[in-house]
């Protein structure tokens, strides 16, 4: 059974829609039990990054996340997910500082910066199709094109959690992959059949 975590933010009927046509056992859920109990997790995620951590915190979603993680199990963040993984974001800082994410992988997430942008005629949001590159991720393709919508992106402290990059404007971080924890800043359940197999190769990491 794969957990999709609902804290109200997240993609979650296109996920649940992606994995059931692979007949893979899933289920959109807010219990902290339910979670624990699951083989995998996935937390979605579209918005912005304090009012997504404010959710979670509210329902206990983040320690539920975090005690999962810990497990080994595998969990799967994706877009917002993948940049709530981190230590902290600039997204929403305020005279505290960054706000801070669950830190399942340290490093920081920033907004693209307008000069390598704006002045390359690119738009922020990102919304479209990009390719991955430098993949050493064990759930990716390298040359897939997938799917972005998203206005920052992640920075992991530590470059071998990089398991795949793209370019807008700058070149940065498109998934992450540290252990049991993967990551992607793209939609898989919305870049058609080459999402389709990166969830599938998620799938393939639960222990039977």
């Amino acid at each position: 059974m794969i957990a999709i975590v609902d804290y109200k933010m997240g993609n979650l009927a296109s996920v649940r829609k992606a994995l059931e046509y692979m007949h893979q056992e899933c289920r959109i859920t807010d219990d902290p039990a339910f979670i624990a109990s699951s083989d995998a997790l996935i937390l979605p995620g579209v918005g912005a990054f304090a009012p997504a951590m404010k959710a979670l915190k509210e329902k206990g979603l983040d320690v539920a996340v975090k005690e999962f993680a810990a497990t080994g199990k595998p969990v799967l963040g994706i877009c917002l997910g993948m940049q709530l993984m981190l230590t902290e974001s600039e997204e929403g800082a305020d005279e505290n500082g960054n706000i801070k994410g669950l830190d399942l992988i340290p490093g920081s997430v920033k907004k693209f910066p307008s000069e390598d942008t704006v002045e390359k005629g690119l738009k922020v949001p990102q919304i479209g199709w990009n390719k991955l590159t430098d993949v050493t991720g064990s759930i990716l393709r390298d040359g897939d094109y997938v799917y972005f919508v998203h206005s920052f992106y992640c920075t992991p402290d530590d470059p071998k959690d990089t398991a795949a990059c793209t370019e807008y404007g700058i070149k940065y971080t498109a998934s992450l992959e540290r252990g049991n924890i993967f990551a992607t800043q793209f939609h898989p359940e919305k870049s058609g059949e080459a999402g389709l197999q990166i969830l599938e190769r998620f799938a393939r990491r639960i222990k039977k």
